[in-house]
C-alpha cells in the first residue's frame, strides 16, 4: 500500500493505492475519514498514483 498526502481547501486529504490482481484501486480520506474506494481494472499501479496525486491537487473529483 502507498499513501500519498496532502492539503486542500483546509482538509486534509489522503489517497491510499495499491495494486489488485486484475489493475489497481485506491482509498480516499478526508481528515481521516474514509470517504471513498475506487477499483481499476487493467490499469498499472502508476495509473492510480497519478489519479491519486490529481485527486490531491484538485484536478480529479469524486463522484459519488
Amino acid at each position: 500500500m502507498n499513501v500519498l498526502m496532502g492539503e486542500n481547501g483546509g482538509q486534509s486529504l489522503k489517497a491510499e493505492y495499491y495494486g489488485t490482481e486484475n489493475g489497481c484501486g485506491i482509498r480516499f480520506f478526508i481528515n481521516g475519514e474514509f470517504i471513498k474506494e475506487e477499483i481499476y481494472e487493467g490499469k498499472s499501479i502508476h495509473w492510480a498514483e497519478s489519479a491519486a496525486t490529481n485527486w490531491l491537487e484538485g484536478i480529479k473529483t469524486l463522484n459519488g
